[in-house]
């Protein structure tokens, strides 16, 4: 009987452990986190520039004289080899986000892609710095311990504590792609279009044909356009990835408070502000 009893105590006092820690899970408030990673692993493989980056220095083609087509097919063949680490760089924060915004939903998924796939697509890789490859490396590592969701609380923050470093890393470095090698490159390829059309507009013994100098300016200012068009769109992939990084940042800062529906509050504007930025995106790459 005493046996009994004690047993009966035991129960009870589970049930009332299992009632408490449901309780307070239920309580935790993570719906901007989900909303901020939702969105984060949708804009993050935007991959429409990456194709566009390769694709034009085919368009440069028509701008530049034949005897520099050989150097543009050199080129072309060199970003196709960038493009692996790009890729390897957005598909790290998607993934990243992926599992964060498992956590924030409650959901127990498992990190599926093979550790040692990666470790050899990372030395394929020849434009990524030692450091943004430890960085890729950290966070793909952090994902394959992250398996369940049954303390989600406790697992959010450990994850966007230990995983916040690193995804700094990865941001940066694919910004410095975009910046450094899009952007700069689509402003090389604006002022071709502007001196193709100028040197046969203004050329000295051109004749001013009415007609003629219409359409060439028309076709000039089109050619413009969608060149600015482009420049727009890596500009605008910058400024989601700058968000992004802000936005986790800011969790990183407050990782003690993750839960609360104060700092879901304070964090909404975060998420606002990244759903403008991939809004735009979309709006310029039609």
């Amino acid at each position: 009987m005493v046996r009994a009893l004690e047993i009966t105590g035991l129960l009870r006092l589970a049930l009332t452990m299992v009632f408490l820690v449901t309780s307070v899970s239920g309580c935790a408030n993570f719906k901007e986190i989900k909303a901020f990673a939702s969105l984060s692993s949708s804009a993050a493989t935007h991959d429409a520039l990456t194709r566009d980056y390769i694709g034009a220095l085919d368009r440069r083609k028509q701008y530049q004289p034949q005897k520099f087509h050989s150097e543009l097919e050199a080129q072309k063949m060199r970003r196709e080899a960038q493009r692996t680490s790009l890729d390897v760089l957005q598909q790290t924060v998607a993934d990243y986000m992926q599992g964060l915004g498992g956590l924030a939903a409650g959901e127990i998924r498992t990190y599926d892609k093979s550790l040692d796939d990666l470790s050899d697509r990372l030395n394929k890789v020849t434009l990524l710095s030692d450091d943004e490859k430890d960085a890729v490396g950290a966070l793909s590592t952090l994902l394959a311990r992250t398996v369940t969701a049954a303390y989600r609380e406790h697992e959010i923050r450990k994850l966007i504590r230990d995983g916040n470093q690193p995804l700094q890393e990865v941001i940066k470095a694919t910004r410095k792609i975009v910046v450094k090698g899009m952007a700069a490159d689509l402003q090389v390829e604006s002022a071709l279009v502007e001196r193709y059309y100028d040197n046969f507009i203004l050329a000295p013994n051109n004749p001013q044909e009415p007609i003629a100098m219409a359409l060439a300016n028309e076709a000039k200012v089109e050619a413009l356009g969608r060149v600015d068009n482009r420049l727009h769109a890596a500009q605008s992939y910058d400024v989601i990835l700058e968000k992004i990084a802000q936005g986790h940042q800011y969790l990183f800062d407050h990782r003690h408070s993750l839960g609360d529906e104060m700092l879901e509050r304070q964090f909404k504007p975060y998420v606002d502000a990244l759903r403008a930025a991939y809004a735009d995106l979309l709006d310029v790459s039609r």
